[in-house]
Formats: structure tokens, sequence, C-alpha cells
């Protein structure tokens, strides 16, 4: 076992194929599967499992990975050290994040990536909680922020802020912006709201069942924006973030009444994949990721949200 070969499993581990690890490494893909297949004699364990769309590693093959990964990052760390020298983090890191928390997160956190890592590039891709951790496994991302849900064991998943869920109505409809409403009366009312895939429908149906109320609701509509203009028109109401409605409760189009007596939240999970190495860059994006927006809620750039 050579640091070469650990290397080459960490790229075949990310890439879940050899074919495209081996054409990422610019070497022969009968000569990439020698190495693994030494690497299983060796270490009489099977490494990888094949299937028609490329490879899985196995548990030992996910420990082997992340050790590896560990270990050539502590032998750069111990080069650089001995010469005086620490490169600065480089690469591209692929984050995930859910649409109404892109809209907050995306530009400050890639702003501030250019301001303090000028050779990192951060790629930020939207989509529901589901899909961000579907991404995560399956490799297409390097880090994921979602709503806290069904729980996977291939996926860490650290707490970052516990956001709050307010009933969002029509300013036509007379009532004051930040007057309370309890969460009994906000669920007995017309409600537009996502479909039932999405992990606040999810949470709210769930809540409504532990109320004993069966749900109206008038409109499914999963466009944030088409959502609003229904509620502004007055077809319903929601149950949103503060975020969400910032700019239209401040146009006076919509109100935003706190949920209370049985408050509805949920949390924001920052996740990173445990079937495959994490590396010095990821980590550290993770890090980074992690104290801007405890850094957002604490100065209140983050209304509605706690941590």
């Amino acid at each position: 076992m050579d640091f070469r070969q650990l290397r080459n499993f960490i790229q075949v581990v990310e890439l879940s194929s050899i074919t495209a690890a081996a054409d990422h490494l610019n070497i022969a893909q009968p000569a990439l599967s020698r190495q693994v297949k030494a690497l299983e004699e060796e270490l009489n364990v099977a490494l990888l499992r094949r299937h028609g769309r490329g490879v899985m590693p196995t548990e030992e093959g996910i420990r082997l990975a992340r050790r590896a990964q560990t270990i050539l990052e502590d032998v750069q760390d111990l080069a650089n050290d001995i010469s005086g020298h620490r490169a600065p983090l480089s690469g591209m890191v692929r984050l995930g994040l859910p649409p109404t928390v892109s809209e907050i997160l995306a530009t400050h956190l890639i702003e501030r990536v250019m301001q303090i890592y000028p050779n990192v590039k951060l790629r930020i891709i939207s989509g529901f909680s589901g899909h961000v951790q579907d991404w995560l496994q399956r490799g297409k991302i390097d880090l994921g922020v979602a709503y806290e849900g069904q729980q996977s064991n291939l996926i860490k998943a650290q707490p970052i802020l516990i956001e709050k869920l307010f009933y969002i109505q029509s300013a036509a409809e007379g009532t004051q912006d930040g007057v309370p409403i309890d969460a009994h009366t906000a669920l007995q009312q017309p409600l537009i709201l996502p479909n039932p895939e999405h992990g606040l429908r999810a949470r709210i149906e769930a809540i409504a069942a532990r109320e004993n109320l069966a749900l109206d609701v008038v409109l499914d509509v999963d466009i944030l924006t088409t959502m609003l203009a229904f509620v502004e028109r007055g077809l319903g109401g929601t149950i949103l973030p503060l975020v969400s409605v910032l700019q239209q409760v401040r146009d006076k189009k919509l109100v935003a009444r706190p949920i209370e007596r049985s408050p509805i939240d949920r949390t924001l999970v920052l996740m990173s994949p445990l079937n495959r190495p994490s590396s010095r860059l990821t980590t550290s994006i993770a890090e980074f990721i992690t104290a801007e927006v405890h850094q957002m809620v604490t100065a209140g750039e983050w209304p509605g949200t706690t941590l």
C-alpha cells in the first residue's frame, strides 16, 4: 500500500466509478482496477461493490477512504510545517440550499468566500431539502443545508439554527403586522401550502395531526412568488419563515403574525456525507458556513431565527 494507491482509491470513491476516476487521473482503467484489487488482497476485505452505474464503497472501503484522506492531508501538513508554508485553501465546493434559505444565504456566502478564500469557488445549487439530501448521498454536492427531517445513516447533520414559522395573510384583511395568532387558530384557516412532498408541508401536517385538526388546503403551490401572490389576493393564508416574506411585509402587502401557544418551528442543519472522505477544504468551508450563519442570527440579519 502506498500514497499513490490511496489517492487513486479516494478518487474512485468520490466519483463512484473506476472508469470516471481513471479518466480524471489520466491512467488506464485496467491499471486502476488492478490497484483496487491489490488493496483488497492486501487488506483481505472487499472495498467496493460493483453495480450497473459504477461502484459503491463497502463499510471497509468508506473507512479506508476517510482514513487515507486524513493521512494524506497530515503528510501534506507536515511538509508545509517543515517548509514553513501552509498552502491556502483552493478548489471548488458545491453547496446545496433550499430555495428559502438560498434567498438570504447564497449571496452572503459567495461574497464572504470571495473575500476570505479567494482561491475557493463556491457553487450554489438550489433544491428542496429532500433533493439536497439525495444529491449529497449521490455525490452531486459536497455539503448541504436543509431542514431537519428524515435521517440517513450516510449523512452527518449538525443543527445550525431554529427557524420560527409565521402565519402569513393579506394586509388587505386589516390585521396589523405582528399581531400574534395561536397555532390552533392558524391551522384552521384556509391555507395555501406547498405540495405534500415538501418538508414544510409535512411539518405543518404533523402539527395539525397533533392538534386533531383537518387542514383546509385551498391551493397546492410550490413556487414561492406564486404562493405569495395568491395570499396577497386574499385566497388564503400560508405558514412560512419570516425571511421569505420580508419584502412584502415592508411593502405592506402582507402581514406576518407570530404563532404563539404551541409555536411552530423547524431546525436547519448543515449536512456532510459519511459515505466518502471529507477534505480539509470541505471541512473548513463547513466550519465557515456555521460561523457565518451564527453571526447573521446574532446580528439580527436573519429575522425570526434563534440559535
